[in-house]
């Protein structure tokens, strides 16, 4: 009996440390696709509002004050891309998917009180309304 509770407490140890290498792994393969990474390319710098440097290769990205045009929240000194406001019929709109292609605003406040919908890689959806919670 106690040999096959060892047993079956090695299994599931083993499980367990399988399933967190593979979620290691992934995360890191994730970190790699292009899209997380914009500023890799000349056309990913550009959509995200950078200016590409020919000579070096390189994304060059600065981070937007209070008021001037983004398309994410990353280019913001406050991390959040205000999206323009959207009518209730646009609000309702946003259950059948996400609006892209969307240029915002960086807030002057990084921590929003209820649920501002915010442009994330230029995009708003549903899911970018409430991302913070107000304490």
């Amino acid at each position: 009996m106690y040999q096959r509770m060892r047993k079956q407490v090695q299994t599931l140890l083993v499980a367990g440390l399988a399933i967190v290498i593979i979620g290691i792994v992934a995360g890191w393969l994730y970190s790699r696709l292009p899209s997380n990474n914009p500023q890799d390319s000349k056309q990913g710098c550009e959509s995200v509002g950078g200016d590409w440097d020919n000579v070096v290769g390189q994304c060059l990205l600065s981070y937007k004050k209070a008021g001037e045009t983004c398309v994410d929240g990353g280019q913001c000194v406050s991390g959040i891309c205000s999206s323009p406001a959207l009518t209730e019929e646009q609000k309702s709109a946003l259950s059948q998917g996400p609006f892209t292609d969307i240029v915002g605003t960086c807030s002057a406040n990084n921590e929003p009180i209820g649920c501002v919908p915010q442009v994330i890689k230029g995009s708003v959806s549903m899911d970018s309304m409430c991302l913070r919670e107000s304490h």
